[in-house]
């Protein structure tokens, strides 16, 4: 089975190259994970909630980035 999530992956991160190569490739592969992790879970809101909180923590990260620079 690992090698058919290892192609699911592949297949993403090909698609982005793609699609949306400014996509952070990081942030790709950790939602990827994190519905991976929680595919059979019977509660859906486990993979809802750590979705929220990668996004939250993601633009959280640019925020506080964005700020460092000053005004641009």
């Amino acid at each position: 089975m690992e090698n058919s999530d290892d192609l699911a992956l592949e297949t993403l991160l090909a698609i982005r190259s793609e699609i949306a190569p400014d996509l952070d490739e990081d942030l790709l592969r950790r939602c990827y994970e994190i519905q991976k992790k929680h595919q059979f879970a019977r509660e859906r809101s486990h993979s809802a909630q750590a979705m929220d909180r990668l996004i939250e923590e993601r633009v959280n990260s640019l925020v506080a980035t964005s700020g460092e620079g000053g005004a641009s």
